[in-house]
């Protein structure tokens, strides 16, 4: 039987992890800040499964991978963790300007390390949560790619500052790439924003939701289709092998999307 599809292979264009490396990482700590050097950059982390995890995406697989008509692209990063990709957007575009936006004050600190050591130009980075207001806003802060925030405003979560991030897209005329990892927070975030939308020309959201909340993804598509996104959906995360007897995983989120959206 002939195959339907014809899987394209893409090349990387950096070296991926060795099977040495990537067993040495699996057996070091997740307590104290490390530092790996690779051909193109340092990186420096505390949880080496995230670095693993994150490095096959970002660099090996290339998922954030996107064109330009411009050297000096405008890229916006929301919930940048440890800067993995920021380091990724200045290794394909050196000379883009990137704004990026960690709330952990433990991922900050670890992100401040990389852009620094690296010796990144125009390079903004900020404490801050993106939201839809100014202020200050419940935050579980886990000092990993697992913080979030807390839109139920838990007194037992911690108040961290907040930005209004339709004000900060309102900066900017056109953006070449939003990315935008923020834990659940999305939907409410790209409600808020969705007139400043048309102005973003590709744009990575990871969503994450309860299946009994399928009305969130929806609206979100409508908003993308509204702004004349062509969208490309991917399991993040395969949480559910028998979902019509699961139904759901009782954790706060039980589906986990990597959505593409883009523009011809």
């Amino acid at each position: 039987m002939k195959r339907l599809f014809q899987k394209k292979q893409q090349q990387s264009s950096f070296e991926p992890i060795d099977w040495w490396t990537e067993k040495i990482l699996k057996h070091e700590d997740d307590l104290v800040v490390k530092q790996k050097k690779f051909k193109f950059f340092i990186v420096n982390y505390i949880r080496p499964y995230e670095l693993l995890h994150t490095y096959q995406e970002i660099f090996e697989k290339e998922i954030y991978r996107f064109n330009s008509n411009t050297t000096t692209p405008i890229i916006i990063d929301c919930g940048t963790n440890i800067g993995l990709s920021i380091l990724y957007f200045k290794n394909i575009f050196p000379d883009s300007k990137v704004i990026g936006f960690e709330p952990d004050i433990n991922n900050f600190q670890v992100l401040e390390k990389n852009i620094s050591g690296n010796n990144l130009n125009n390079v903004s980075i900020h404490k801050e949560a993106v939201w839809i207001k100014d202020g200050f806003i419940s935050f579980e802060s886990k000092g990993s790619e697992a913080s979030k925030i807390n839109e139920s405003n838990d007194i037992s979560s911690s108040q961290i500052p907040c930005i209004d991030f339709a004000a900060v897209l309102n900066n900017y005329d056109e953006i070449d790439l939003l990315k935008m990892d923020i834990e659940g927070a999305e939907h409410s975030v790209i409600r808020h924003c969705s007139t400043q939308l048309h102005k973003i020309k590709n744009m990575f959201i990871e969503y994450h939701g309860k299946v009994s909340d399928t009305n969130k993804l929806t609206e979100l598509l409508t908003i993308f289709s509204e702004n004349h996104f062509q969208v490309y959906i991917k399991n993040a995360a395969d949480n559910l092998s028998m979902p019509f007897i699961q139904k759901e995983t009782g954790h706060w989120a039980d589906v986990q999307l990597n959505i593409f959206c883009y523009k011809n």
